[in-house]
């Protein structure tokens, strides 16, 4: 139930003030409405990370699906769509940054401008003023301290604002540095999961092979493997088709390695970037750590 019109008829018969009208984002000042945007866009990069995070981080291969509820529901990103997240998420995190360091030298600019013009204003008069008064020259005017007391309460609002816009972007950075690295981490895994399966299957290929063979060959000495007449080593008893398989195999496992190590490569790349550009001390350009609060200097 809304009382406002009844408090504001109390107020009037009491010969009050009425109470002011719920703030707009169209009534407030240059500064607060550039906050809110850049606030706005930081949250929605963050909601974006956080629901993306678990199809970027899937190990698992697309599977072609006609059902669209299931597409839906489980999402399978390729590895062009993570690297699309990572420049795209990059090209945010940069311009917001830009857009707080814009916010911050325009305040700063403000505050010049506000200073110097309660020098000039109080400067001369106040303290000519004072004189005439009796009183001591170096001491302040009411008014004009509290001017002062205005342009620093606001100051330290406005250095609240900025800490905490800094605060988020640095938590979007994290975040995104933090899935970069997961994702490496699950590569290489991956890898090595592939490699033990890989000897495995290579073991038991080996298997059809005598023990006595197979122990023979581990004692005996190493000697040199002669070749044939056209140039090529002999198949050691070995089937046509056995030996296809073992040329196949080799194939596809440098194939498979050599896709690997590229992914490695990119994401190895990617987080030297990160980790070595000024970006995130750049977040905390004014604010000497990152724990620290602007009204705690």
């Amino acid at each position: 139930m809304n009382v406002t019109v009844t408090f504001n008829e109390l107020l009037r018969e009491r010969n009050a003030p009425e109470t002011r009208k719920r703030v707009t984002l169209d009534a407030i000042d240059g500064f607060l409405k550039e906050a809110y945007r850049i606030n706005s866009h930081i949250t929605s990069l963050h909601r974006e990370l956080q629901d993306v995070r678990q199809a970027y981080l899937s190990t698992a291969q697309p599977r072609k699906t006609h059902n669209r509820v299931a597409k839906e529901q489980t999402r399978v990103l390729t590895d062009r769509d993570r690297e699309e997240v990572d420049a795209n998420a990059k090209q945010m995190i940069r311009e917001l940054n830009a857009g707080i360091r814009a916010l911050d030298e325009a305040e700063q600019l403000r505050r010049e401008t506000e200073s110097a013009i309660i020098r000039k204003k109080y400067g001369g008069l106040g303290a000519f003023g004072a004189w005439a008064s009796g009183g001591i020259i170096s001491s302040k005017t009411e008014e004009h301290a509290e001017a002062e007391a205005k342009a620093r309460d606001l100051g330290i609002h406005r250095d609240s604002i900025l800490w905490f816009l800094r605060q988020r972007l640095e938590l979007c950075c994290r975040t995104q540095q933090e899935m970069m690295e997961t994702r490496l981490k699950r590569e290489l895994e991956k890898n090595r999961s592939m490699l033990s399966r890989s000897g495995a299957t290579i073991a038991g290929d080996f298997a059809e092979f005598p023990p006595s063979a197979r122990r023979n060959s581990l004692t005996a000495p190493a000697a040199p493997i002669p070749m044939s007449e056209d140039g090529q080593f002999p198949s050691q008893g070995l089937t046509e088709e056995q030996i296809q398989m073992f040329e196949q195999g080799n194939q596809d496992m440098m194939k498979h390695f050599e896709n690997s190590l590229d992914k490695v490569r990119y994401v190895s790349y990617v987080l030297s970037i990160s980790i070595g550009t000024p970006l995130l001390g750049c977040i905390c350009t004014r604010v000497p750590s990152a724990s620290a609060t602007p009204w705690g200097r």
